[in-house]
């Protein structure tokens, strides 16, 4: 499993130049239920949430997350052009806190700092092969490797040469999700999904690639929902991390998955929706970030939000669930 491989590297990847040690505060979530005691939620049960918060002004705007093997570290990605990277810790196989956090720089080809948001606005963050990572940039759109597991968070942009149509989406709604297949009928390719970008019938476009070819697709989004993430199954199937957050609407946060089967069977995707819900009911904000990892025998699903650095009314928070699929009748 790709992020099993993945978290010892990057647990073990030398210290990073330009890194700073990062103190974040973590308030525990005591339910994500806010009306009720419920902590199964369909194929999601609850296993602890956190509210996260730092004097340092760098923090924030966590849009695409990776966990470790045995969900014992994470790394994430700044729209601001950051790496956040941080062991978790657990109490009675809830998440309790994080430690260790460092925040650091995303370089570019030559080493260099982003030397604006606009270069810098990663959006999306997932486990690529060989203990490389793959990053996705939205405003100025690119997909490149880094290659965390030799030289840690100073490691450079290595473009993987993503199809050109992913940079012909409308301004800050190209590109939300990134994925490498390291197991199942996909196995070698990149996978990659916009977030605005839509085909002529108004679905998601999306894209896989691996080098020599590539495949154009299509996936129908729930309702106003907007696709922020994905994470790569064990089994090689994709599940997909959608949100509704605007200024006209409470925030809202659904989950879906679909086989990656389906990519080679037909151009419009149609995913199984597992949970959807809204403020005031459920623990939400702007979810952006999902991650895949195992612990204690489970499978674990961990979300983070990006509160866009507005600390005053949006929070950054850092969700797990077991997941288990349900039997269909």
């Amino acid at each position: 499993m790709a992020a099993i491989a993945l978290g010892l590297a990057f647990g073990l990847a030398a210290p990073a130049a330009l890194a700073e040690p990062l103190n974040i505060a973590s308030a525990s979530l005591d339910r994500f239920a806010l009306l009720s005691s419920a902590t199964s939620f369909g194929s999601f049960t609850w296993r602890g949430g956190l509210e996260l918060s730092s004097a340092n002004a760098k923090f924030g705007g966590l849009s695409g997350l990776i966990m470790s093997d045995s969900c014992g570290s994470l790394l994430a990605v700044s729209d601001a052009g950051r790496w956040v990277k941080a062991d978790v810790n657990y109490s009675d196989g809830r998440i309790s806190s994080l430690s260790a956090a460092s925040i650091a720089p995303i370089l570019d080809a030559k080493g260099k700092p982003p030397v604006s948001k606009f270069m810098g606005d990663a959006e999306a963050l997932g486990a690529g092969p060989g203990g490389t990572v793959v990053v996705g940039f939205e405003s100025q759109a690119r997909i490149g490797s880094y290659d965390v597991s030799r030289k840690g968070l100073k490691a450079p942009f290595s473009g993987l040469n993503p199809p050109k149509e992913i940079a012909k989406g409308p301004d800050n709604g190209e590109l939300e999700s990134v994925g490498y297949f390291s197991s199942g009928p996909l196995k070698g390719n990149y996978i990659a999904i916009a977030e605005s970008n839509f085909d002529a019938q108004g679905f998601t476009k999306a894209w896989i690639w691996n080098g020599q070819r590539s495949i154009a697709f299509s996936v129908r989004q729930l309702e106003n929902y907007k696709i922020t993430d994905l994470a790569i199954m064990p089994d090689g199937d994709v599940m997909i991390l959608q949100r509704s957050f605007s200024t006209t609407s409470l925030p809202g946060s659904a989950i879906s998955r679909f086989p990656a089967s389906a990519i080679a069977s037909t151009k419009l995707v149609e995913p199984e929706t597992l949970f959807e819900g809204k403020v005031p009911f459920y623990a939400i904000d702007n979810m952006e970030g999902l991650a895949v990892c195992e612990r204690d025998g489970e499978t674990r699903i961990t979300l983070v939000s990006d509160n866009n650095f507005n600390t005053e009314i949006q929070r950054t928070l850092l969700l797990q669930f077991a997941y288990k699929p349900q039997q269909k009748p």
